[in-house]
């Protein structure tokens, strides 16, 4: 006798109700099953608890609900298709060595072996809710039309793809000796949709259902910088076509080249279609990984429909592109198991290619993948070169990138970066083009936090009026918010961070400002904190004899996230997974017998209803973002005894860097003397991968922590030393840096940085509250004032000045802004919102008329209640000279490109004031020559 499929079953004798009732008991959201009759909800409820390895689970419920009818046996069936499965993957490593024909013959067996297993719980009828049904490939059918439910037709993988349309693939590949391009193309796209379709951040609840977000419904446009050349004498006129007439008093710049090279903002889609081969860097947290989900996720969906939806989305002309979407992290662990001389040549990339598909289950050949990359018609998307464990092999895998590319010349290349990861040897040559992601502006984080409430709540509301209201609504308190404060603006401007804050904004009345803050409450509210609030328990406790709260919930995932930080992964294979929790619910269980009870209720729980930890299709747990693995990892070793040397211990590698900054933070929440010890002991160890790197990440420590949450002493010291590195004189390292340019950039990157951190950390030459500058005293008497060079110089005479003070350094864009906030002045006009452009804090502000700076030192007078101006020319000819001779420049009469930011350093651009100490003036002043005019 052959028994119904268990779908069917279940459809027979089972209400919608009862249905519901059942998914609650096994604690899954009935709502999120797709499909709105019963027996399309009852497939998907089979289909759910086979993924997640629940069939023994749901055959004991039905058996207990419904004894009297003769259910399959569930567990038996399950280890059968393990089995089975675990024979195929067996047999298709055996591709080339077994015979050909005698390895399409088992495969094909223990394919129908599948087949026939799956047919027990699915059965063999098509369940199409839509209408236009057309055939795609072998065993398969494309739905154009809303389908509800899945569709079966024998031996097929189902995937919808898009609302309205639904791809129901064929059988697996029988092997990859031989393959049928359409369908392993269909395939293969279905899988890219799949797994890039929703918005990584999950476990978002409303209205008790968890709500899962696409992608292309809230993703925003980035910005990203790209640098730009245009002849100077244009840019010159440009920029004096900004002022008044009366204000042009300057003269173009003389010498040096015909071009200038500048940096402009523009959007992500203007840089991929000026560069085919393009580095998007950006901070944690920025957009750089999901920007890369959204690519694959357009070019899959515009070769499966040739729908132009990259032209329409993207403003690109190209069509037909498939997308190849790989981690940088493990390639890198791919290539540390092999040796060096095996990189060379592009093969081993596609090795790796290969293994990556067999571990992600994506059933397709190599060869595949060929007339696409040797005809230029393949995006390669290459995802977080920082996030490869140290800085050998990240070298190792920027040469193999570039190999790569030499062999496909014609694809089109992203790679995206953290910022910190992507330095020295990491760095790709073969005409790869760099930009930095930009910071969201308050329209940006409008249209997000729009498109978020709208989506959240049309889910919990229903669609209409009223959700569109409260939506708005919600919206407008939320941004009201984030503008009156400026470091809760400080985080939104973070598309991660803004996810977060929105999040958190449903529970909290007042946001917090700080990181720390910020994720320790996202984390309360994903793992289940309104839950506790309203007395909404799991369906199954996952302690039978005591409660397990938000905070025991989050205990165990520290550890878990320090594991698979010191193992370097972003994921963790499930056995590993659940071996690791029974040694950590060891402790908790007096019945060991209830530990794997215990480890599978935590796991449902996790994934289910929080989305911080999310199991995916290839038999792997990854959490949502890696910051959130970051920040749980920062808290397991912030409540260590051994922090302080453990934190040591990793501080100079890059992966642990965010892990440690998040620790700081976590510390100053808890401790002052605990976070004084930490941020102490960094900055003052011996041991460091470059210079200034100990001192950088104490000042960035410093920042994360905020103010009041160290001891004054310990800020004041980082501050001294900042101000000791940035003015250590570099000139005995002047002759070995002679025509050696990488040498000199590294240098001035350096310095830089030093000038950077001394902002962040509330450092600099100037003083709070309102930015007045350090001044030099300028003694009276006589100077030489003059030069025979040029007519409007001469003649050369003596001068003779009263005592006054000067500026150490030209006013910075942080001084600046300072004024255009409290006078309500014009900013510079490449400003965006009123705001300095990010990383040029402490870049002297450029872009301001004579009357800008007439402004700004007569509002410094009001608020400090001296007499500032700015200096005539003899004022600034005897601060830049000195009184002692007629010197050229303001360190003697021999140029030198070390002591100043001129063309012949081929920086094109300004940099931070004060980075130059051989540059000084006699009596101390910097920046005299070089890096920008002055008024």
């Amino acid at each position: 006798m052959t028994l119904p499929a268990l779908r069917d079953l279940i459809d027979q004798h089972f209400t919608d109700a009862e249905l519901r009732l059942l998914c609650y008991d096994l604690a899954i959201e009935y709502e999120n099953l797709p499909g709105e009759i019963r027996v399309a909800k009852a497939q998907a409820l089979v289909e759910y608890c086979r993924r997640h390895n629940h069939l023994p689970e749901l055959g004991n419920y039905l058996l207990q609900l419904r004894p009297s009818i003769e259910w399959p046996d569930l567990e038996v069936l399950a280890t059968d298709l393990t089995n089975v499965q675990t024979a195929i993957d067996a047999q298709e490593k055996l591709v080339g060595i077994l015979p050909e024909e005698q390895l399409t013959g088992i495969l094909t067996s223990l394919h129908q072996k599948k087949s026939e297993l799956l047919t027990q719980l699915i059965g063999r009828g098509t369940i199409a809710q839509g209408e236009g049904t057309i055939a795609i490939g072998e065993q398969g059918v494309f739905v154009d039309g809303n389908v509800d439910g899945d569709i079966n037709t024998g031996q097929q993988v189902v995937v919808t793809v898009e609302e309205g349309a639904t791809f129901v693939m064929g059988a697996e590949a029988k092997s990859n000796t031989s393959f049928d391009h359409n369908t392993a193309l269909n395939r293969y796209l279905a899988h890219i949709i799949a797994h890039n379709r929703y918005l990584q951040l999950q476990g978002v609840h409303s209205g008790g259902r968890l709500v899962h977000i696409e992608l292309e419904q809230i993703y925003i446009t980035l910005r990203a910088t790209q640098q730009r050349t245009r002849p100077a004498e244009e840019r010159w006129v440009a920029t004096e076509a900004e002022f008044a007439p009366g204000e042009r008093q300057r003269t173009p710049h003389g010498g040096g080249s015909d071009t200038m090279t500048e940096t402009v903002t523009v959007s992500v889609n203007e840089a991929l279609a000026t560069h085919r081969r393009l580095v998007v860097l950006g901070d944690p947290g920025s957009g750089k990984t999901t920007l890369l989900r959204y690519l694959a996720l357009l070019y899959a969906r515009d070769l499966a429909k040739q729908a132009g939806i990259v032209k329409t989305l993207l403003s690109l002309t190209e069509t037909g592109l498939l997308p190849i979407l790989l981690p940088l992290r493990q390639l890198g662990a791919f290539l540390g198991r092999h040796s060096e001389a095996s990189t060379e040549g592009h093969r081993l990339l596609l090795d790796f290619l290969q293994q990556y598909l067999e571990n992600e289950r994506i059933n397709v050949p190599l060869q595949f993948f060929d007339p696409y990359l040797g005809s230029g018609q393949a995006v390669v998307l290459l995802d977080g070169m920082d996030e490869v464990a140290g800085s050998d092999l990240r070298r190792r895998v920027a040469r193999l990138i570039e190999s790569f590319t030499r062999a496909y010349p014609n694809c089109r290349y992203v790679v995206t970066s953290r910022i910190v990861g992507y330095i020295g040897a990491a760095r790709l040559g073969e005409q790869y083009n760099t930009t930095t992601v930009q910071d969201f502006t308050l329209a940006d984080i409008e249209k997000f936090l729009s498109y978020w409430h709208r989506l959240v709540l049309a889910s919990q509301m229903g669609a209409g009026k009223p959700a569109e209201y409260a939506a708005q609504r919600q919206t407008q308190q939320l941004l009201a918010a984030i503008r009156i404060n400026d470091r809760i603006r400080e985080l939104a401007i973070n598309p991660l961070l803004l996810t977060v804050i929105a999040l958190v904004h449903r529970d909290r009345v007042k946001l917090p400002d700080r990181r720390a803050e910020l994720y320790a409450e996202a984390i309360a509210v994903l793992l289940g904190k309104w839950d506790e609030a309203r007395g909404v328990l799991p369906a199954q406790p996952i302690l039978p004899d005591r409660a397990f709260d938000t905070t025991d919930r989050r205990l165990l995932l520290q550890s878990v996230a320090l594991h698979m930080h010191v193992l370097q992964q972003k994921e963790i294979e499930t056995e590993a997974l659940q071996d690791l929790l029974r040694q950590l619910f060891q402790p908790l269980v007096a019945d060991e017998s209830l530990i794997d009870k215990a480890v599978h209720n935590f796991l449902r729980l996790i994934e289910e209803r929080t989305g911080l930890l999310v199991a995916r299709g290839d038999g792997v747990y990854t959490f949502s973002h890696l910051t959130f693995q970051e920040y749980l990892a920062a808290l397991a070793i912030a409540a260590r005894d051994d922090y302080v040397p453990y934190t040591l211990a990793h501080s100079e590698d890059t992966w642990w860097r965010e892990v440690v900054l998040l620790e700081a933070g976590s510390l100053s929440l808890l401790s002052k003397d605990r976070t004084n010890n930490l941020i102490s002991a960094i900055a003052n160890h011996k041991s460091e991968p470059a210079r200034y790197h100990n001192l950088v990440l104490a000042s960035e420590c410093l920042r994360d922590v905020g103010e009041g949450r160290v001891d004054r002493e310990v800020s004041e010291y980082i501050s001294h030393c900042l101000r000791v590195a940035l003015e250590t004189s570099p000139s005995r390292w002047s002759s070995f840096f002679k025509g050696k340019k990488q040498v000199v950039s590294e240098w001035i990157a350096d310095r830089s940085m030093i000038a950077k951190a001394m902002v962040r950390s509330g450092a600099g030459y100037w003083a709070p509250p309102h930015g007045e500058p350090e001044w030099v005293e300028i003694p009276a008497g006589e100077f030489t004032m003059g030069s025979e060079r040029y007519d409007n110089e001469k003649p050369i005479r003596q001068v003779s000045l009263p005592a006054y003070a000067i500026a150490r350094v030209p006013i910075t864009n942080v001084q600046y802004e300072l004024f255009v906030k409290a006078a309500k002045h014009r900013p510079p006009n490449h400003w965006e919102e009123n705001r300095v452009p990010k990383g040029l804090e402490s870049h002297p502000v450029v872009n301001v008329s004579w009357y800008d700076a007439i402004a700004y030192c007569q509002w410094l007078s009001e608020v400090t209640g001296k007499t500032i101006t700015l200096p005539n020319e003899a004022e600034w000819e005897k601060a830049a000279r000195g009184e002692k001779d007629a010197r050229e420049y303001p360190w003697g009469n021999t140029f030198d490109r070390l002591r100043c930011n001129s063309y012949e350093l081929g920086i094109n651009g300004t940099t931070p004031v004060g980075i130059f100490p051989d540059g000084a003036s006699p009596y101390g002043v910097l920046d005299m020559s070089g890096n920008v005019w002055e008024w």
